[in-house]
């Protein structure tokens, strides 16, 4: 299955696409401030301290009654911090996740990253995103588009707009039905272990796994009972391999 070439790679963000700092909830609500109709009502740090109650009424230990673990999605935390402070900010939804996001840490593009989409392009690979990520597909495109404007995927799904996680099923079957593919026409990439690649496993989608600290380029892993997958050290590594399938 990893000589033929896929029909669809999905991908991971976070670690995969982009490497960011730690989250810093005031300052993505500083920029949403400075983007709202009223913002001498409150002040960033009342909008955190929101943020905190939020997330530790809700989004600790959230699971499904089945045992998966859910997120709660961002808009609903902006919402309820910019309601109880009484802020009026005249964006679409996906807009105010786009806007807390981008300022609410550092971020950078991992290393051949654009090459690699620019590669899929002409291979025609079609290529969508899988995110365990607290904003929706919407706020997530948006931001996508901000860091590097010339990709498009398709669609992006993340476990906000679902509430399911990775590695559930649920949201890699949802993502190749949607595609109109098969699981296993699907290659999935990711950089970690447990979400990415025993995600993609457990539905049958080929799991490459980005491993930079790998000293080999490109290998074939054996897990057990659950088979293999590919691990490569750098972007450019899967770019120079997609050519040659």
């Amino acid at each position: 299955m990893y000589n033929k070439k896929p029909k669809m790679i999905l991908f991971d963000v976070g670690g995969t696409l982009f490497n960011d700092g730690k989250c810093i909830a005031e300052k993505g609500f500083f920029a949403l401030l400075k983007a709202s109709e009223n913002p001498d009502v409150t002040n960033e740090k009342e909008l955190s301290q929101y943020w905190d109650e939020y997330m530790n009424e809700v989004c600790k230990g959230l699971k499904s009654k089945s045992g998966i673990t859910l997120d709660a999605p961002l808009s609903a935390i902006i919402k309820y911090a910019t309601m109880n402070t009484g802020l009026h900010i005249d964006l679409p939804v996906a807009q105010q996740e786009e806007l807390f996001d981008r300022f609410n840490s550092t971020r950078t593009v991992i290393d051949g990253v654009p090459e690699l989409f620019e590669a899929l392009e002409k291979l025609n690979i079609r290529y969508a995103i899988i995110s365990n990520n607290a904003m929706s597909g919407e706020g997530l495109a948006l931001s996508i588009k901000q860091w590097i404007p010339s990709i498009s995927p398709e669609f992006c799904l993340t476990s906000a707009d679902l509430m399911f996680t990775k590695p559930s099923e649920k949201i890699f079957v949802a993502a190749s039905n949607y595609a109109h593919l098969k699981p296993e026409e699907c290659w999935y990439c990711g950089d970690g272990k447990i979400p990415d690649v025993d995600g993609a496993q457990g539905v049958g989608m080929v799991p490459v796994l980005l491993d930079e600290k790998s000293e080999i380029p490109l290998e074939f892993r054996e897990d057990g009972i659950k088979g293999e997958y590919i691990t490569v050290n750098n972007w450019n590594v899967l770019n120079e391999y997609l050519k040659t399938i």
